[in-house]
């Protein structure tokens, strides 16, 4: 099911989000280090202007695992510490994380933890996609991030 929901949540999402304007890159490549050793693959990275606007992790969980929730927000922290973002976003099926917001302490980033309810009626489950889109783009700034992707 984690992957049927990243699946879902990628292509419904990157709809919404395109239709604002940029391009989304699926399981997009980046180095959290200079010397490329540590690699990382965020679900979905959206650009605007050639330049990473949000970063978005899919989070399906059938119950909350030791640790929970610490290891999503490291993750979401280390992909906005290397695309240069200054906010990053889980997105959870409901019932495995309440919409939450996270300020890293001396680090200016905050996490986003945000739950869509798959129990709902399937149009009902993409306008759920489509407010997250418009939000996340009311959301998004990034100031000179590190990486950047020629408009396709």
């Amino acid at each position: 099911m984690a992957k049927v929901f990243e699946d879902f949540l990628t292509a419904t999402l990157t709809r919404a989000l395109e239709a604002h304007g940029g391009l989304c890159r699926a399981q997009d490549p980046h180095d959290l280090d200079g010397a490329g050793r540590v690699g990382m693959n965020p679900d979905l990275v959206w650009y605007r202007a050639g330049r990473p606007a949000a970063v978005i992790d899919a989070k399906y969980k059938a119950e909350k695992p030791a640790g929970f929730p610490n290891a999503d927000v490291y993750q979401l922290l280390a992909y906005c510490t290397a695309l240069g973002l200054t906010e990053g976003h889980l997105v959870y099926a409901k019932g495995n994380e309440p919409t939450v917001t996270h300020h890293i302490r001396n680090a200016g980033i905050t996490i986003h933890a945000h739950a869509l309810d798959l129990a709902a009626a399937p149009d009902a489950l993409l306008a759920q996609v489509d407010d997250l889109a418009d939000r996340l783009t009311v959301s998004s700034v990034s100031p000179a991030p590190l990486a950047t992707v020629a408009a396709g």
